[in-house]
């Protein structure tokens, strides 16, 4: 992946789970200590020395509610620290970053900084109001330990998994869920939780327990706002293409009223890790061969489009992280 498209899926990712975050505490603003908390559960370098120093996603959300409470106490408000709502991101809208947020966000992606989630972790550290620091310490997390480690261990670069062959777009990017592997696969390897992790399907008729499914393509919303669906792509079939429990599961889903659309498959390979399971998760376009596919891949391959998949990836890690959060 070039560093523009890294970042750039970094960037979505973050940005994602920060405002999921915000959203708990009832509030609009995503700042940085809900920037902090998305880290926690980022699947790359940053997420991982973060959890190796103890500061897991629980963890981390108990100091930020503690440092809150802490200031609003200096101005003699009360609060509940553990009065804090479920994420509601997804229902409501007009969520923005603080000005220091967006700052900590452009220093990150600036000179030979790469903007992935070591840089951005980087640039917290570093961040003036000391909030961040305050937070670290609450976790017994010493900052100046955690910018050694940052120093000291090699960036995990995220790298698109190569084509099945000519006539196939694909993207892989690897996820970090707070879960356990049997909760991962639990959710994963079953057709009628489908829903719950990939954006595109609404509903799904999962009574047949072999499969093949059908399902209906989502045609609203999580805040209501209906979704535009062509009639042809109202109906999807659904495979289980292959499960070996405990590490890989794949899903393969078309359209059988729209006889030209592209299938998509969704791969997935589970593994511990430190605080919950590492997942790799790929999203593979079959488009058509012949001379006319050949033209679609072309323009497919352009750094835009293979923006587009990743994005796709990230909405299904905001989906899987989002039922363990």
């Amino acid at each position: 992946m070039s560093r523009f498209t890294h970042a750039a899926a970094t960037m979505h990712t973050l940005s994602l789970a920060a405002m999921e975050e915000a959203s708990r505490f009832g509030v609009r603003d995503a700042d940085i200590d809900h920037l902090l908390l998305a880290l926690t559960i980022d699947p790359d370098t940053g997420g991982q020395i973060l959890r190796g120093m103890g500061a897991g996603l629980d963890t981390a959300r108990a100091a930020v509610a503690a440092q809150h409470a802490a200031q609003l106490e200096l101005v003699g408000i009360a609060s509940d620290p553990d009065g804090l709502g479920r994420i509601v991101f997804h229902e409501t809208s007009g969520y923005e970053w603080t000005e220091r947020a967006l700052t900590v966000l452009k220093e990150a992606s600036s000179g030979d900084r790469r903007g992935d989630s070591a840089a951005v972790l980087r640039t917290l550290i570093d961040e003036p109001s000391g909030l961040i620091e305050e937070i670290l310490r609450r976790i017994d997390v010493d900052p100046g330990v955690l910018s050694a480690r940052l120093d000291d261990v090699q960036r995990l670069r995220l790298a698109p998994q190569q084509a099945r062959d000519t006539h196939t777009l694909s993207g892989t990017r690897t996820l970090f869920a707070p879960a356990s592997r049997d909760d991962v696969w639990a959710l994963l390897s079953s057709a009628s939780r489908i829903p719950e992790w990939d954006p595109a399907v609404g509903t799904i008729d999962a009574d047949d327990t072999t499969g093949p499914w059908e399902a209906e393509s989502r045609t609203q919303a999580p805040d209501g706002r209906p979704v535009r669906v062509k009639d042809e792509f109202r109906r999807q079939r659904v495979e289980l293409m292959e499960c070996e429990r405990p590490s890989l599961i794949r899903w393969r889903f078309s359209y059988p009223d729209a006889v030209r659309s592209n299938p998509r498959l969704v791969d997935f390979e589970l593994e511990h890790a430190a605080g919950g399971t590492q997942i790799r998760a790929t999203l593979t376009w079959e488009t058509t061969r012949g001379r006319g596919g050949r033209r679609l891949v072309r323009a497919l391959l352009k750094p835009l489009h293979r923006l587009l998949v990743f994005t796709q990836l990230a909405q299904i890690e905001s989906g899987i992280t989002r039922v363990f959060r």
